[in-house]
């Protein structure tokens, strides 16, 4: 769905597709190849071939909805992971958060913001120039350190965007409390944290959340996409905030993801946030 409410139907495998997006091709002219030209394609390959495997171990894990229970903190469920799941989950999440054209935008945003538009050779070499080795350095310094919380929409389904709260940029030099709301189907999202302090164990959750939850964070997705949504049946209502067409984030304290963070076992809740 675009920003103007323009629905383009397609087949899945058809979205997403970026030409060339990791390949750094330094030539002038169209064609034209130099010795520093390389492919980084391969540093994404085991995430990919990992997520189908990481798909259904998150589709058989335990969520069981707590209608009774009130605060927000007391449902979430603690599970005992693998040091295996956790890698290769963590993989598989930090490679959509380099890839997605958020990431891309930003990658190229500083130098468009002293030059002005780029030609679309020079602008495209500068972007893969700084997502190069982004995805391997993220990789190494969060390793399986962090809170991870796997989040099942039984109620309502969830979308997805060509933009989804993070703050993983390229190029990734040192990362400082990095955070990740990703939705990986209509029905599960995963959300990760680490904050400069917190509890380290458990490290694993589930939670189960209701309608107006769901809505909150598909939400997040309409603030941080530009001009692609993703939706399987339920169609969302376009927010003010997607119209506009630009990659948006939130500010201050009116951030539901932060909430949501604060919330999470182990990690220390600020009263005046809620979720």
């Amino acid at each position: 769905m675009r920003p103007d409410g323009q629905i383009v139907p397609s087949p899945p495998k058809n979205f997403g597709v970026i030409g060339n997006g990791h390949q750094v091709r330094l030539g002038k002219n169209s064609g034209e190849a130099t010795v520093w030209d390389q492919s980084f394609e391969s540093d994404f390959q085991r995430a990919d071939d990992n997520f189908p495997a990481v798909i259904r171990w998150l589709q058989r894990l335990e969520s069981r909805e707590h209608s009774g229970r009130t605060l927000l903190r007391d449902r979430f469920e603690p599970i005992d992971v693998e040091d295996e799941w956790f890698a290769k989950l963590a993989e598989g999440v930090i490679s959509l958060a380099i890839r997605s054209p958020m990431s891309r935008e930003a990658a190229v945003s500083l130098a468009e913001h002293f030059r002005g538009p780029l030609p679309e050779r020079e602008r495209n070499a500068l972007i893969t120039l700084n997502m190069r080795n982004s995805h391997k350095e993220a990789v190494k310094q969060i390793g399986i350190r962090g809170k991870f919380v796997a989040i099942y929409s039984p109620v309502r389904e969830l979308i997805f965007g060509d933009g989804f709260f993070h703050n993983i940029r390229s190029p990734v030099n040192s990362i400082y409390s990095p955070k990740i709301l990703l939705p990986l189907t209509p029905n599960i999202a995963v959300l990760f944290a680490r904050p400069m302090s917190y509890m380290t164990m458990p490290r694993f959750f589930t939670l189960a959340i209701d309608a107006d939850e769901a809505g909150k964070l598909n939400h997040a997705v309409q603030v941080y996409a530009r001009d692609k949504i993703y939706y399987r049946s339920e169609k969302p209502e376009i927010d003010d905030a997607y119209i506009q067409g630009r990659h948006l984030e939130y500010s201050g304290a009116n951030n539901p993801i932060e909430n949501l963070i604060s919330q999470i076992p182990g990690i220390q809740t600020r009263s005046f946030l809620s979720f």
